[in-house]
């Protein structure tokens, strides 16, 4: 696992009754040195922590925005289980511990993404994710979930209740784990992997997704994933993951992760995402694209463009200088005002014009084909007009059906997806 270096390591008093969660902490803390000694706490104690430390402005937080120099305090929870009526009394509570997983509920959600479209002018697909953490090692300047890690370690009873979760939703056949973290940066000593991977090896029409920008791999290499695990890379170009992705592997790391593990029999996809158009983006893309595909053999490629950062977040939270000087022309225009008939995403997603978006996508596209004539792509949370600039014959797909790296029936077997 990665070294992790907080002020603070927080128990809460839920674990100590459980062997296994005892035995999983232990393993961990031993790459984990806090200033101080590790502190029991229930839940008072822990709305407590959470006021003092202001942990709620995650709401409103970017890691660049505070340029965080220290490694996240670390609470381990457990999920609590409870029913909907006893979770809004425990919320009714302790209205401080209402995010970040800190009220031990969240172990899975429903992404609700066909009501982007009618809401935000956005195209994505439902589907249940599933997680066991918030927050995360990594420092990308755009991102909201740095300043706290909440680990959830009754992971045994969390495998032991998917059966029924994934009987239930049968229609979603790829299980996303865990986007809200990046997991396999506690690996080995988490145990996740194991757990997981082993699990869905058994299932016969549902697979997990891993999603993370990490070159910590070494532990999935052996395991029995019988194809039934699909790992998913965000790469990013050179300057992005030096200068704003801070303390991430490296690209050419990245790459070579996506390649061992596709030598070791997973299914591997990649995500450009967010693609931040840095002065000289072009050629840094452009050798981020063929170094990728001549390592790697992906069965698909998402892209999304920077975004989330309206107003003047973006250069609260990036160092502004690095960017194309024309996108952030282009950026600051259309933060002068605010129209009400925006056909971006208000105040949230799209923060740069369609035109601009429209000319990195179609350079993004035409050097992947120069590269792999067959490897569909796929946009996140794009709109249709972005869609429409590429025709079905360049993408190997269109709006209505399409498959991308995080979608139900984006699974091995689909049609659209490339064969590996």
């Amino acid at each position: 696992m990665y070294q992790i270096t907080p002020r603070n390591v927080y128990v809460h008093e839920s674990i100590l009754d459980d062997p296994r969660c005892v035995a999983r902490i232990e393993r961990m803390m031993g790459g984990i040195e806090p200033d101080e000694p590790p502190v029991t706490v229930d839940d008072d104690a822990l709305s407590a922590v959470a006021e003092e430390k202001q942990w709620d402005r995650v709401r409103r937080w970017r890691t660049g925005r505070f340029k965080r120099t220290r490694d996240p305090d670390v609470v381990f929870h457990t999920w609590a289980f409870r029913t909907p009526e006893e979770q809004a009394d425990f919320d009714e509570r302790y209205p401080g511990l209402r995010f970040g997983w800190l009220n031990g509920a969240g172990w899975t959600l429903f992404r609700n993404g066909r009501a982007l479209l009618a809401k935000k002018n956005g195209i994505c697909q439902n589907a249940h994710d599933l997680h066991s953490a918030w927050g995360c090692l990594h420092a990308c300047d755009y991102c909201c979930i740095g300043e706290f890690l909440t680990i959830m370690v009754n992971l045994e009873e969390m495998v032991a209740r998917l059966d029924g979760l994934l009987d239930r939703h049968s229609w979603c056949r790829l299980w996303k784990y865990d986007n809200m973290t990046d997991q396999i940066t506690f690996e080995p000593e988490y145990g996740a992997s194991e757990l997981m991977v082993g699990y869905f090896a058994g299932r016969d029409d549902e697979y997990l997704l891993l999603y993370t920008k990490s070159d910590n791999v070494e532990h999935l290499l052996d395991l029995d994933h019988r194809r039934h695990t699909i790992i998913s890379w965000t790469v990013s170009s050179r300057t992005v993951a030096r200068e704003i992705e801070k303390n991430t592997p490296s690209t050419s790391e990245r790459i070579d992760a996506m390649r061992r593990c596709q030598e070791a029999g997973y299914h591997v996809r990649a995500r450009f995402s967010p693609i931040i158009p840095v002065r000289g983006w072009r050629d840094e893309n452009a050798a981020m694209i063929d170094e990728l595909l001549g390592a790697s053999r992906p069965d698909v490629i998402t892209m999304d463009a920077l975004a989330h950062l309206g107003g003047p977040r973006l250069a609260e939270c990036i160092d502004v200088s690095l960017l194309d000087p024309q996108w952030l022309a282009a950026f600051e225009r259309m933060y002068e005002t605010e129209p009400e008939d925006r056909t971006y995403w208000p105040k949230g997603k799209q923060i740069f014009p369609h035109d601009l978006r429209a000319v990195m996508y179609r350079f993004m596209v035409d050097r992947i084909r120069e590269r792999d004539t067959e490897v569909p792509i796929s946009f996140c949370d794009e709109t249709p007009e972005i869609w429409a600039e590429f025709t079905q014959e360049e993408l190997g797909h269109g709006p209505e059906d399409y498959v991308c790296t995080c979608g139900p029936t984006s699974v091995p077997g689909n049609p659209l997806l490339r064969t590996t």
